[in-house]
């Protein structure tokens, strides 16, 4: 296909294209005439969204970090609604192979982003490769194993940096607290993170764990979902349609109405289309009404610190996991929602995958943090060995994406740490435009440095 053909484009296409031209380092100019710079063209997104996230671009002298959204027409911006949806207010950047749209280009909140027509470029051949484009590809080749090695010692950058603001954070709030609110965030993935913290803020720990202790497990599950909004009663136009949902359903709402509780979320502030049904907002919420009462003896904070300091370390992954994990034998083993599921779901609510997350994203940082608050170095230490000999998580598009731009295997990336290394050297270096200062760079241009 050559641009301008008649030919029936696609916006994998246009990807692809965008690329080739960002790889020709051809100075772009926006359709309004203000020179454009691509510092880092952010990460390929396979959830919905914006296409590229995490992008730092130039427009003139004002720099911009956010994602970047293609189309194959300008207009297909507002086809597509994007310009109604709030998801895509974050987008600093519209690429379109065609140029069919003489007003501009507004996200949901009202904010005028630049845009560029590449099908300007007539040069351009659709070559779909991202190498070349940032000034640390194929670095891996020069590094070897010095690669590995700051990959390493950025993986121990952020769970000590993680550590400090912590500690931080333990200094003008309660643990507990720290705790439960970064395991309901961490539950909410990338489309519902925001929503769990608030959850977490408006039925706090000190607040829940006395409730868990004299109610049931269904009573503690239906004041999670009132107050997240997420009720059928809270939510109309809701369809469920098996009968044996009936009866559970006015159980709940009969339960609710006698909490009177008024400080609620809106539905709205959730996204639950934009998940996969086995990790919806529900199934994460009852999760936690599994979770909390498991330690109702010396709470949330006390029975996971105390697992972490009994572990044996040979066992520490295993176990650590094993107490983060939870499953429902009943109503959510196979429902994603209210009369809605399906019967091949797991039971587990918090599987292994997540569990594992938590552990290594929160549980460890938290307690490392907590003993050194509380002058136990043997507790803290405990708490970075086992983050230094945790094997590798499930991978992710981002761990890809970084491992495509250093050149590396996927052996290559072979514990937590270096995974956390990654993200580390992404979030750092690559989302802020810094690729000149990073290390990477600075020794691959000089690998006996």
């Amino acid at each position: 296909m050559t641009i301008g053909s008649r030919t029936e484009v696609t916006e994998k296409q246009v990807t692809a294209a965008w690329q080739s031209l960002l790889n020709t380092g051809r100075k772009l100019k926006t359709e309004k005439g203000q020179s454009l710079w691509v510092i880092y063209p952010g990460e390929s997104s396979d959830v919905p969204g914006s296409d590229f996230q995490d992008a730092v671009i130039k427009v003139d002298r004002h720099l911009l970090k956010g994602n970047i959204e293609l189309h194959v027409k300008s207009s297909d911006w507002h086809k597509h609604e994007h310009d109604r949806n709030p998801i895509y207010n974050s987008v600093v950047l519209h690429v379109a192979l065609q140029y069919d749209y003489e007003g501009d280009i507004r996200t949901q909140n009202g904010t005028v982003i630049p845009a560029v027509t590449i099908g300007r470029y007539r040069e351009n051949n659709l070559v779909a490769s991202i190498v070349g484009q940032v000034p640390c590809a194929e670095v891996g080749i020069n590094l070897a194993d010095v690669l590995l090695a700051i990959i390493d010692n950025a993986g121990l950058a952020r769970f000590y940096e993680k550590g400090a603001r912590l500690q931080n954070y333990l200094q003008r709030w309660n643990a507990g607290q720290t705790l439960y609110s970064g395991i309901m965030t961490a539950l909410g993935y990338a489309w519902n993170q925001e929503p769990f913290r608030q959850l977490a803020e408006r039925i706090p720990l000190s607040v829940f764990e006395p409730i868990v202790r004299e109610n049931n497990q269904d009573e503690s599950l239906v004041l999670l979902l009132g107050i997240a909004g997420l009720l059928p009663s809270q939510r109309p136009g809701i369809e469920y349609s098996p009968f044996e949902d009936y009866a559970y359903i006015d159980k709940y709402e009969g339960v609710w109405e006698g909490m009177k509780r008024i400080d609620v979320m809106a539905y709205g502030d959730w996204q639950p289309l934009r998940v996969k049904p086995s990790n919806s907002p529900l199934r994460r919420i009852a999760s936690m009404s599994h979770l909390i009462p498991r330690y109702q003896v010396k709470g949330l904070l006390g029975g996971l610190v105390e697992l972490v300091r009994d572990v044996p370390m040979e066992k520490a992954c295993h176990h650590l996991e094993e107490g983060l994990m939870a499953a429902d034998d009943g109503y959510w083993s196979s429902r994603y929602d209210f009369g809605k599921g399906y019967a091949r779901f797991s039971k587990w609510l918090i599987g292994q995958s997540r569990a594992a997350n938590i552990v290594i994203n929160i549980l460890l940082p938290v307690v490392y943090a907590w003993g050194k608050d509380n002058s136990q170095k043997e507790l803290s230490n405990k708490a970075f060995n086992i983050f230094g000999a945790y094997p590798a998580l499930e991978t992710n598009t981002l761990e890809r994406h970084m491992r495509a731009q250093f050149g590396l295997k996927g052996t290559h990336v072979n514990s937590a740490q270096r995974q956390q290394g990654l993200l580390h050297l992404y979030k750092k270096w690559c989302t802020q435009g810094r690729c000149k200062e990073c290390e990477v760079v600075r020794r691959g241009k000089n690998p006996k440095s």
